[in-house]
């Protein structure tokens, strides 16, 4: 084992003037926290798990690319075998950018593709404690059940205004269209 540490008074020359940084943003510090006092160590929380580390993709080209360089802010895994179980997006005003847009909607494709529940939380209903508790606990049934039997339980339809919160009021319906 070797531990790789310069002298404190050591400075050395990179060519770019790179600085460590804390992983999360006090928002996102702070819902760890909350994540974590309820969860109480049942299972495993990641922090900005990369995506290529979560799922696994086809030998294709572009499909490493694609997720190799996106995360999700929080993954929820079973404690004994790391078990991907339900991904946590914080969504805070930066997402509202057309570039951010187009990877939420690429996320939450892949995580519905893959039947891992995606939670996308609003910065604004972080403090919504039981209402947070009641929507882990259904995804986490839910991906178990997915995990158990290989099919996902049948789910009610979605309501419009979620529809129209995932995917943007642009997006029209075949049978609107018509």
């Amino acid at each position: 084992m070797q531990l790789i540490a310069p002298d404190p008074d050591m400075r050395l020359r990179f060519k770019h003037p790179y600085a460590s940084k804390p992983l999360l943003t006090e928002t996102e510090a702070r819902f760890f926290e909350c994540l974590f006092q309820i969860t109480q160590g049942r299972c495993h929380i990641q922090v900005k798990p990369r995506l290529a580390d979560v799922f696994q993709h086809p030998k294709v080209p572009g499909a490493f690319q694609r997720i190799s360089q996106k995360h999700v802010d929080f993954l929820i895994c079973r404690a004994d075998d790391w078990m991907p179980m339900v991904g946590i997006e914080v969504d805070d005003p930066s997402h509202g950018d057309a570039k951010a847009f187009k990877n939420d909607i690429f996320k939450n494709e892949l995580f519905a593709a893959t039947g891992v529940p995606l939670l996308r939380l609003p910065v604004y209903e972080l403090g919504q404690l039981e209402e947070l508790v009641a929507t882990l606990t259904r995804a986490w049934n839910h991906r178990w059940a997915i995990l158990e039997t290989g099919m996902p339980p049948p789910l009610p339809k979605p309501r419009r205004r979620f529809i129209d919160r995932l995917m943007g009021k642009s997006h029209v319906r075949a049978s609107e269209a018509a």
